[in-house]
């Protein structure tokens, strides 16, 4: 196989597995807690944004010492970026949550 074919056919797997994940219903097991699945779901999304952003860089720079022309791997940063404050915010809702549900009620006086 061709190099090039080669690089084309493991392009076509990654679409696939993205199409395959945005289709997965549901999108969690009832048994995982949301925050959790969706923190390592975004964690995992960020990564992968940030190896595509590379790879079109890579794909289209005209030569080794070219950088970034259309600044695609400057907003794959960014978009990788958003990803990341997403789960952040994620994270400090689930904190907040679960602060609430192990915080004892207000203690009232007999009387």
């Amino acid at each position: 196989m061709h190099q090039d074919e080669a690089a084309a056919r493991l392009a076509r797997q990654v679409t696939d597995a993205l199409t395959a994940l945005l289709e997965h219903d549901p999108p969690r097991p009832d048994t995982v807690d949301r925050f959790d699945w969706s923190s390592s779901t975004l964690d995992e999304m960020a990564r992968a944004v940030m190896a595509i952003g590379e790879i079109v860089d890579r794909c289209t720079a005209r030569s080794l010492a070219e950088e970034d022309p259309e600044g695609v791997a400057v907003k794959a940063r960014e978009l990788a970026t958003a990803i990341v404050c997403r789960r952040n915010s994620l994270l400090a809702e689930s904190a907040a949550t679960r602060l609430r549900r192990t915080r004892p009620g207000p203690v009232r006086r007999a009387g």
